[in-house]
This record gives structure tokens, C-alpha cells and sequence, in this order.
């Protein structure tokens, strides 16, 4: 018996560290290709820095990628167990085939615990690592936040655009300044410009440009027609400032997303509401609270399914009876896309009288539900 339990159990930990490996992989790719390499190529990170980011991407994506991983590797490990007849032999002993999936249940539990953890602690912690190191590396160095050879409108009521940069100086500077209406007021050109981060009296992050061999042209306000002449001047040195918290995030200006919160964050949403204001009223501070209550449940949802999807995989993988990689994978994909498009539905629920933390338990309750109808039609053949 020890022997079958440990050959089930290896095949389908090899099987599912494959298939979550390539998973992770996708995964990963897709963030490195999108963010970290631009914000390398764009000297926004260092080498270093950049490898940190990569890091700090796999904690986020592995709760993600454990479900599918096992389900993938369940459906290719009894697919091949069924089409090979090697369960129709355990049968034959007289095991049952919730027994002979016993080592996959108890590894799918296990996975499961741990896929909690990552939701609830490690998943929200690296990603607010990852997006702080980011936004940390423009308050550092607010010059790597231009795209080169590009207009750039980050900053509001500035188009910047520059040619070169030479670590924290840009060069071949160019500035627009836009009124509130989108009218052009004031065009500044530099040879160099070197952008730092300050503070003003409130504490919010003002840009700093500091411009070396610059002439300024500005346009007289309302003039939308340019009918007046344009007043100028050049100069050796200027300096100009211009409010920029929104691109530093300054403080309680770097926005959490609800699902960055750890357990002990989380708890404390639940009890007092999340983003709650004085001039909140009783209203908006039920729907915060439910809307964190919607967030735990929906982390540790997220963690069951681990189980619940491992639990589907095993009959549905006897009942196709398929040992190829690829038609185990498309049926793990469809599966797995069903899952998540009906726990996406359940998410966008917000009204609390109809419970939203409760319904994110739903797709787990149909997937067992299949689960267990499947398995018990398989245990009759």
C-alpha cells in the first residue's frame, strides 16, 4: 500500500512542479518584459534593483500559478495512470479511486496552507515592495522617470521631453507649461536640466528643475489665438518648481490596493473599514468593511482552490482517460478559466446585503460539488 501511495504521490509532485514551473514562468515573463526591463532600459532601476524586482514577482504570481500548476498535474498524472490501465489494476486490489487519490488530496491540503500563507502575508508584502521600489527609484532620481526622445506628461500641467541623460541631467531639455484649459503658456529650453525631489511647508513632493543655458518664451494668458507678441528671456541658471506628489507618492499618497494588505491589515478594514474618511457616512463605512471582509475571504478562497480544483482534476482526468501533455493542459486551462471567470463575477458584487464575502466561496462549492458527483459515478466502474 506504501508502495502505490508513494508512486501516486511521486508522479503527481513531478507532474505539478512542471506544469507550475511553466506557469510561474509565463507569469513572470510577462511582468519582466512589461515593467522591469522598460524601467531598466530606462535607468529608472539599477541592474541590481532590477533583480530585486524579478524577486519580488514570484511570492505575487505562485498563488496564482499552485492551482493551475496541480490541476495540470493531477489531470496528466491520472490521465496517464487510466490510459496505461494502472488504475484499472489498483481497482482489481480493491482500492476505491478516492483511495488511490488519497497522497494527491493530502499534498493538494497541504499546497493549499500554504497557498494561504502567500495570500494572506508574503504575496501582499512583495508587492508592496515591488511597487515602492519602483515609485522609491523617481524620488531618488526623478530624471529616470523621463523617456527619452519621447513627450512626456507624467507631470501635471508640464510636457517634458529630452534628448539624452547623463544620470540625474537630461540633456537638450525641453518644457511646456499647459494651462488648466490645455493652452500653451510657457515653452522653456535648456541645454541641461537636472531634476531633484523637495519638499514644501505641507510636506508634499515638489519636482525641481534646474536649468543651465535655458531660453524661455511664454505667451500672455487667454491669448489662445497668439495675436500678442511673446515675452522671453535667456539666462545662465533658472530654477523652476512645480507640484509632483502624485508621481512621488508621498506618504499616505502611496496607494495600497486593498488586496496588498496583510492579515493584521486586513482585520483592522474589517473592523473599522478601509479608506474610511471623517465625512464617511455609516453607508460607505459598511460597504469598506464588507469590501475587506470580501477581500480575506476572497484570499482564502483563492487558497482552497488549490484542493478543490486537485479534487475536480481526479475523476475528470479518469473519465477523459488522456495521457497526452497537451490535452491535459487545454482541459487544465479551461477548467481553470471557468474558475476564475465565475470568482471574477462574484468580486464585482458590492452590495453587502447580498453578501459578497460569501459568494466569493462559490466556484469552490460548485468545483467540489462536481467533484464529489464525478467521483463517485468513476468509483462505480
Amino acid at each position: 500500500m506504501r508502495i502505490l501511495d508513494r508512486h501516486v504521490l511521486k508522479e503527481t509532485a513531478i507532474a505539478s512542479s512542471a506544469a507550475t514551473g511553466a506557469f510561474i514562468f509565463v507569469m513572470v515573463a510577462s511582468n519582466i518584459l512589461g515593467q522591469v526591463a522598460g524601467a531598466i532600459a530606462s535607468s529608472r532601476v539599477s541592474g541590481w534593483e532590477g533583480l530585486e524586482l524579478v524577486v519580488l514577482l514570484f511570492p505575487g504570481v505562485l498563488p496564482y500559478a499552485l492551482p493551475l500548476g496541480l490541476l495540470t498535474g493531477v489531470l496528466i498524472t491520472f490521465g496517464r495512470l487510466s490510459s496505461q490501465h494502472e488504475l484499472t489494476a489498483m481497482k482489481a486490489s480493491g482500492l476505491s479511486l478516492s483511495r488511490i487519490a488519497r497522497p494527491t488530496l493530502w499534498l493538494a491540503g497541504t499546497l493549499a496552507l500554504l497557498s494561504a500563507w502567500l495570500n494572506l502575508e508574503v504575496a501582499p508584502f512583495s508587492n508592496t515592495e515591488y511597487r515602492q521600489l519602483l515609485v522609491g527609484s523617481a524620488k531618488d532620481n526623478p530624471a529616470s522617470v523621463i523617456t527619452l526622445g519621447k513627450l512626456n506628461r507624467q507631470f501635471p500641467g508640464m510636457v517634458i521631453r529630452a534628448a539624452d541623460r547623463e544620470g540625474e541631467v537630461l540633456r537638450d531639455f525641453w518644457l511646456w507649461r499647459i494651462d488648466p484649459q490645455g493652452h500653451l503658456e510657457q515653452i522653456l529650453h535648456a541645454d541641461s536640466a537636472r531634476l531633484s525631489r523637495v519638499e514644501n511647508k505641507s510636506g508634499e513632493g515638489v519636482l525641481r528643475i534646474t536649468l543651465k543655458d535655458v531660453r524661455s518664451e511664454s505667451q500672455q494668458a487667454g491669448d489662445t489665438s497668439f495675436l500678442h507678441p511673446a515675452s522671453g528671456f535667456t539666462a545662465s541658471t533658472t530654477v523652476v518648481e512645480f507640484p509632483a506628489s502624485g508621481i512621488f507618492k508621498d506618504g499616505s499618497n502611496f496607494e495600497r490596493k486593498l488586496r496588498w494588505l496583510t492579515t493584521s491589515e486586513l482585520l483592522d478594514a474589517m473592523d473599522k473599514g478601509w479608506q474610511v474618511t471623517a465625512s464617511s457616512t455609516p453607508a460607505e463605512i459598511e460597504l469598506k468593511k464588507m469590501m475587506a471582509r470580501t477581500q480575506f475571504m476572497a484570499h482564502l478562497a483563492g487558497a482552497f482552490s488549490v484542493f478543490s480544483l486537485a479534487l475536480l482534476a481526479v475523476p475528470l482526468a479518469v473519465r477523459v482517460g488522456r495521457s497526452e501533455t497537451f490535452v491535459n493542459a487545454s482541459i487544465a486551462l479551461g477548467v481553470a478559466l471557468s474558475y476564475y471567470m465565475l470568482t471574477s463575477a462574484a468580486t464585482f458584487v458590492k452590495n453587502p446585503a447580498l453578501h459578497p464575502d460569501l459568494l466569493v466561496w462559490g466556484p469552490n462549492l460548485l468545483v467540489v460539488s462536481v467533484a464529489l458527483w464525478l467521483l463517485k459515478r468513476a468509483s462505480r466502474h
